[in-house]
């Protein structure tokens, strides 16, 4: 199915991902931190996923270093939501998908099978959202602001960027929140990644 790269400094949880996505069908190889998939890595790989701490080369280095001979590779980052700022800024490197600790090899596969589907759709970090938060009932103005949440804009940016005032961004929120079911910045990173 597809070439997996899987880095990964806590050897236990990284051999679990790769006996559970080789049951999947999947080719998977394991690297210790981000210095060796950068070693590793080729243009054969369909998906690399990377743990963000990691000795040496952590997993926001690991994106800022890949080579551009891997233009089409799948960027999936294993985080804490916890650690909201570098969830954005792998986002903001160009990771597709995050996944939240803990998961199962079973919801990466799944995770995977998905954005292994959307491959070729989408290529900045814009249209990696709006791809999430299509089937979302809400509207192109909401589907913007949602798009300058999970970038980490703060509020006052965001009104700027719209032409608003700051408040009427806090009150547009509050509506959207309601309107999709949640209540917090963090609650919607959960629900456009779901695991």
């Amino acid at each position: 199915m597809a070439k997996i790269l899987i880095a990964d400094d806590e050897a236990d949880a990284r051999e679990l991902l790769l006996r559970g996505l080789a049951r999947h069908g999947h080719e998977a190889i394991g690297a210790m931190d981000g210095a060796e998939a950068l070693r590793l890595l080729d243009p054969s790989y369909d998906v690399l996923v990377t743990d963000l701490v990691m000795p040496q080369l952590d997993g926001l280095g690991l994106l800022r270093s890949l080579p551009s001979t891997v233009p089409h590779l799948i960027k999936v980052v294993i985080t804490s939501f916890a650690d909201k700022e570098r969830a954005i800024a792998a986002l903001n490197l160009g990771a597709h998908y995050l996944v939240e600790k803990p998961f199962t090899a079973q919801q990466l596969a799944e995770v995977l099978g998905r954005l292994l589907e959307e491959r070729g759709q989408s290529a900045t970090i814009e249209q990696i959202f709006q791809l999430r938060v299509r089937a979302m009932p809400i509207t192109d103005r909401e589907r913007q602001m949602v798009f300058y949440v999970l970038k980490g804009l703060p509020n006052l940016e965001i009104a700027g960027l719209l032409g608003i005032g700051e408040q009427s961004v806090k009150n547009y929120l509050s509506q959207l929140y309601r309107k999709l079911g949640v209540s917090s910045r963090s609650e919607l990173f959960h629900l456009v990644f779901p695991i």
